[in-house]
């Protein structure tokens, strides 16, 4: 019995449609959101773009193609969507985007070598599906000579939206590939359309399996290499998850960078089939509209003496008179206006509103409190945190608010205050000459007085400056880096970028665990490890990379989130481990079983963070982090969250520390999605009445016992760091004075 694609002499064989579904659809926000991209939502019909994909390949009579069942590469993300659209479909589901090479490397090594695939975005409209089938039967012929193909639209405009492929002279309907031509000008793309041979590129490719995975083998080897070990580990059935670590190392490009730009074996069919990539506003209004200067209106839309319009709404009557050239879309949140010729308007504001939709959350009243409170804190404490007569920050205030210099410092409480008024000079307070002078003193201090002889940070030092500590410490080195680059962004310090860099050296080459991954706690390598350092170190290769663009920081922090998944996150009881044996297995003293509210509500925030830089869907662990600590570590009578938990609700430690509260409400201004309205609101106004009101001005009650009461003796200096991320969200900026 031979292969469902084996071929016979005379007969077509079979193509497997593989159907490219990672897109996020950023140019047509509101109506593609990350959550619903434009794949899945109903744009030129009554079907998604994704099923209308799939159906149009089986939509012509007397088709001169067969196809069997199709694999979908989509984000895990999406998983219901896609199982809702193509419950027949096999899946391989990733992780986070890494472009189109990861992707296709992957259907490949889910494929037979003499399969034929057929490589399709999931989000584009072909009006005339009787041609594309006409031109995939063409490509076949191509693909048995072990070529691959890719289709070339024949140009019906001199358009510089697209890519180019340039084809040579042949008899045969399909022709060799000269170049692919990245986007050109307007000029550029009119001297094309005249020449002739130059064909828009659709990014749909037709291959054998055997031919794909030659190219990649010689093209992109370590790709391939780090995929193909993936397929080795995968459990054989319908769907398969790709590994986040291991897809985390990764390159992120295209098939056309990896592999198409540097092959030589390479043809094109050219085809008309009424194509587009949907790839904006005017080009969905060009899809549906019957006249140049037509209105398109979709939805409760009453639109009189205008021309050219794309007009949307999903919830309420939009009505519009007297206008042109424009994009108007209702979602049931969002209403977005724009030129209708300007393709990026879209991908702009949508960015720009979720950047803002954090203080949108929040009523006036508590933005204006939250820019006081943070502004009282960085004023008082500019006053209060340096001791000028033996240079350092000190560690803590006593309870009426006066600085205690006598008590022994931390290091990462040094780090932690640098980075704090780094933060007020970005944020823009009126202070600045003051905070300038102690980030500058700080750093420097840091590198003086806080430096081990042998290299890296000690642990602590007297209030004289002298060592009492000497270990270096993961988590104070995770403060050094943070401190470091922060303070680099707010002066262009290149001695701070410098320590930050030096820091992460020292942790490279002495902390690493080569065989366990992640990194031990100290030089002292104790025989226990916490998730918490690496929750330091992923905010502060954040940090990095937000400041430096380099690539290698984010790569970093994709790490230490494969960590989260492995090792930190218990599934079972959702809940976040703190404790662990050397190689990551829960600490067997029952510490293993410990959880922090704080902490779930800080990872969800960093998780967020690390989120919108990746593509990485992080949301449904960030999801459980923030409701079982909703569920079971807030004190009923209080409202505030317990300082520590066993996994199952157990009250470890009754009392509650305000660095809980504040991680709490920076996760609900993150996820305002997941708590009722008003939560932040109202979660602020407890915190604020009943840590910050009791307090001297401009400090805070660091600790409430369990009926509510302060219980704390000392107001600590590394609480600041708190109130700076917790309340920069809400307050913006401090650039006039409260």
């Amino acid at each position: 019995m031979k292969k469902a694609n084996e071929e016979v002499v005379g007969e077509s064989p079979k193509v497997k449609p593989v159907i490219l579904c990672g897109g996020s659809g950023t140019r047509l926000w509101p109506l593609s959101t990350p959550d619903v991209p434009k794949q899945f939502r109903s744009l030129v019909g009554d079907e998604s773009m994704l099923k209308m994909t799939v159906s149009r390949l089986e939509s012509v009579e007397n088709s001169p193609v067969g196809f069997t069942r199709p694999l979908v590469v989509g984000s895990a993300r999406h998983a219901k969507h896609l199982q809702k659209a193509l419950p027949d479909a096999d899946m391989i589901l990733e992780p986070f985007g890494r472009n189109s090479a990861p992707a296709i490397a992957a259907a490949c090594l889910d494929s037979e070598m003499d399969d034929y695939l057929l490589v399709l975005p999931s989000d584009h409209h072909i009006g005339r599906p009787s041609e594309f089938l006409q031109a995939i039967s063409i490509a076949i012929e191509a693909a048995r000579e072990g070529t691959i193909v890719t289709f070339g639209i024949n140009p019906t405009s001199a358009s510089s939206s697209y890519g180019y492929i340039q084809a040579g002279e042949a008899d045969l309907e399909y022709k060799p590939v000269l170049r692919f031509v990245e986007k050109p000008d307007r000029e550029l793309a009119e001297k094309y359309l005249a020449e002739g041979n130059f064909f828009w590129n659709a990014g749909i490719f037709m291959f054998k399996t055997s031919a794909m995975t030659g190219a990649l083998a010689r093209h992109a080897p370590d790709l391939f290499e780090t995929i193909k070990n993936m397929a080795e580990l995968r459990e054989k059935d319908s769907s398969w998850y790709l590994d986040p670590s291991l897809f985390a190392t990764v390159e992120d490009i295209s098939i056309d960078f990896a592999v198409m730009e540097r092959e030589e074996n390479v043809s094109v069919v050219p085809v008309s089939m009424d194509w587009s990539d949907v790839g904006g506003y005017q080009a969905l209004r060009e899809v549906l509209a019957n006249s140049p200067e037509a209105v398109v209106t979709s939805g409760p839309a009453i639109v009189e003496d205008a021309n050219r319009v794309y007009l949307r709404s999903e919830g309420p009557l939009v009505c519009a008179t007297g206008i042109e050239n424009l994009t108007v879309v209702a979602s049931d949140e969002t209403v977005f206006i724009a030129p209708l010729d300007d393709a990026f308007a879209a991908k702009k504001l949508g960015r720009l509103a979720n950047e803002n939709r954090i203080r949108a959350s929040l009523s006036s009243a508590t933005k204006n409190s939250a820019k006081r409170l943070l502004s009282d804190a960085l004023n008082v404490w500019a006053g209060l945190a340096w001791d000028d007569v033996r240079s350092g920050f000190i560690e803590q205030l006593n309870i009426e608010g006066h600085a205690d210099v006598s008590e022994t410092r931390r290091v990462r409480v040094q780090a932690r205050q640098v980075f704090s008024f780094a933060r007020a000079i970005h944020l823009g307070t009126p202070e600045r000459a003051a905070c300038e002078k102690l980030v500058r003193d700080g750093v420097q201090h840091l590198n003086s007085k806080c430096k081990h002889p042998s290299g890296g940070w000690v642990h602590q030092i007297s209030a004289k400056g002298e060592i009492v500590d000497d270990t270096r410490d993961l988590y104070d080195h995770a403060f050094v880096i943070l401190a470091g680059v922060t303070a680099f962004q707010a002066l262009d310090f290149r001695d701070a970028l410098n320590m930050a860099e030096e820091a992460i050296d020292y942790i490279d080459q002495n902390l690493a665990d080569a065989d366990f991954g992640g990194y031990f706690e100290s030089s002292k390598n104790v025989g226990i490890r916490r998730s918490n350092p690496h929750m330091h170190l992923l905010e502060a290769y954040l940090a990095m990379y937000q400041v430096t663009g380099a690539d290698e920081y984010l790569d970093r922090a994709s790490t230490i989130v494969g960590l989260f998944e492995r090792y930190f996150f218990d599934p079972e009881a959702n809940t976040l481990r703190e404790y662990f044996e050397l190689d990551w297995s829960p600490a067997a003293d029952g510490r293993g079983d410990l959880f922090e509210p704080g902490h779930h509500y800080e990872w969800a925030t960093l998780l967020k963070i690390h989120d919108d830089l990746t593509g990485r869907d992080t949301l449904s662990w960030r999801r459980r982090l923030i409701r079982t600590a909703d569920a079971l570590g807030v004190n009923e009578s209080t409202t505030f969250s317990y300082n520590l938990l066993g996994k199952h609700g157990e009250i470890v430690d009754e009392n509650s520390r305000i660095w809980h509260q504040l991680e709490r409400f920076r996760a609900y201004l993150h996820h305002p999605g997941m708590v009722t309205p008003n939560a932040a609101d109202t979660l602020f106004h407890r915190i604020k009445g009943a840590f910050f009101d009791r307090a001297p001005h401009g400090t805070w009650i660091d600790e409430c016992g369990v009926s509510g009461k302060p219980i704390s003796t000392q107001i600590p200096a590394s609480i600041l760091y708190h109130v700076v991320t917790a309340l920069e969200p809400a307050a913006q900026d401090l650039s006039v004075s409260a």
